[in-house]
């Protein structure tokens, strides 16, 4: 059961951020944004406040952070703070399926992140972004993605090396978060305390609406503590990823890329050892009329201890969205199937891994990562107001082969021999957005996973979960 005395402390410690967010001088919700405004990206290395030179501008608190003059003749020397605080209060029925030992739990998350972009000139920029995060009232020991009391986020330098009107090549070295297309491979894992982050270099070449990124890096490892994040030495990460228009800016676009990601302690149901792992994929994205789509596919190859590997995936996500309607309602469906591995004898290694996923990859309960699967995930959301957003979904789930293992997010969660059953179980969920005000939202969510065959014959349940996020950004 849920213990009573924690929600009331997650309540005190959301008023808390509330007020200490300047809540009290925020703009009316309904108030009109000028249009040249920019908002808040999911990388924060990616927004540019140099439009607030003009003091006029400045409509919203701590908007003189966000643009400070450092010369009074070269208007492209500033530097931007920006920041974060976000308070979640997370519930589990059964972690893990019950199968972990674990018992029913609830906790509360704090994160507060703090940058500093500095422009030294129109050329170079050096970005700072501090980390804290905490866990507290949980029964098991809080993980490092989770628990860490300082440390450095993202610390990189970007030069520009050439640029005109029509093109321009950075270059950044440092430590620094990423993410490229769908997020579907990479992303910054946003619902933990610890984003992902790695230690390395990246350069981009935009032409018109052409980019292209290649990047050597090594994933950085979360520990509890201070100041003492360090890159793990046993993973290599590197590739190309490139982005076409093909029809307007959004109606049609091409995502064409190469991952390579060496794992010196990788595990999987069949075995544990050196996965070295090449991904080449292709992503037909874009928008139009009221419609969205979104279709990638994946084939990978390498070694894995010995074995080649050959591996594939693709997922796909349609909708249709009333833009004239009220309310504005949009249906949706994913439609998703990986491979898995069908014979651990034939030295060949089937399993699809997806590098590095969005925590939760397809709800907020973390139960599945998208491994030997297959599943059709429709979805319907309607927004009663222009700031509030609700949506809801069943996602059925079933396993690609039953010779390979049910995986969850870094972990095998339930070995092949548990079960002869293909069907894993169906998740529910509901969630509400609200975005309070251009700077503050609040988000809340539930979600039901019903046991299917797999999880019912390896002895585990249904699980429960609940969560409500506040988050204030500037």
């Amino acid at each position: 059961m849920v213990r009573c005395c924690k929600p009331s402390r997650s309540i005190v410690r959301i008023v808390a951020v509330l007020w200490s967010s300047g809540l009290a001088c925020a703009q009316d919700v309904h108030a009109t944004e000028p249009t040249h405004r920019p908002g808040f990206k999911v990388f924060r290395y990616d927004e540019d406040w140099s439009v607030l030179q003009d003091p006029n501008l400045r409509t919203e608190p701590l908007d003189d952070l966000k643009y400070i003059a450092l010369s009074n003749s070269d208007p492209q020397q500033y530097l931007t703070v920006g920041g974060e605080i976000r308070s979640r209060y997370d519930y589990f029925s059964n972690p893990g399926f019950g199968l972990t030992g674990l018992q029913p739990d609830d906790y509360l998350l704090q994160r507060f992140l703090i940058s500093a972009d500095l422009h030294v000139d129109e050329h170079v920029r050096i970005f700072t972004q501090v980390l804290s995060g905490f866990q507290e009232g949980s029964d098991s020991q809080p993980s490092p993605l989770q628990d860490n009391v300082l440390d450095l986020q993202q610390a990189f330098a970007e030069a520009w090396v050439g640029e005109s009107k029509d093109l321009s090549l950075s270059v950044r070295a440092g430590r620094m978060e990423m993410g490229f297309g769908s997020y579907r491979l990479v992303t910054a894992r946003d619902p933990t305390n610890a984003r992902l982050n790695f230690d390395g270099v990246r350069a981009t070449l935009a032409y018109g609406g052409v980019t292209v990124d290649a990047f050597l890096t090594r994933p950085v490892e979360q520990q509890s503590g201070i100041f003492n994040d360090g890159e793990i030495d046993a993973r290599t990460f590197w590739g190309a990823y490139s982005t076409f228009p093909l029809i307007g800016p959004k109606a049609l676009n091409l995502d064409v890329y190469y991952f390579g990601l060496r794992r010196e302690d990788a595990r999987f149901g069949y075995g544990a050892g050196t996965d070295e792992r090449h991904s080449i994929g292709s992503r037909w994205w874009g928008t139009n009329a009221g419609y969205d789509a979104d279709v990638e596919a994946v084939y990978q190859f390498g070694t894995f201890v010995g074995a080649d590997i050959q591996a594939w995936t693709v997922a796909s996500n349609f909708g249709y969205t009333w833009l004239n309607s009220t309310w504005k309602p949009r249906l949706g469906v994913k439609a998703n199937i990986a491979s898995g591995d069908t014979n651990r004898n034939d030295g060949t290694a089937g399993t699809f891994y997806a590098l590095f996923p969005r925590q939760g990859y397809f709800s907020e309960l973390n139960l599945l990562a998208p491994s030997n699967f297959f599943d059709v995930h429709p979805s319907f959301q309607i927004k009663p107001r222009d700031n509030l957003t609700l949506s809801a979904s069943a996602d059925p789930f079933w396993r690609y082969t039953t010779a390979d293992a049910v995986y969850g997010p870094g972990r095998v969660a339930i070995p092949a021999s548990a079960s002869s059953s293909r069907y894993v179980g169906t998740t529910v969920d509901f969630q509400a957005e609200w975005a309070i005000t251009s700077q503050l939202s609040l988000t809340g969510y539930y979600g039901h996973f019903f046991r299917g065959d797999v999880v019912r014959d390896a002895g585990g349940k249904d699980v429960d979960y609940v969560g409500a996020w506040l988050t204030f950004k500037f």
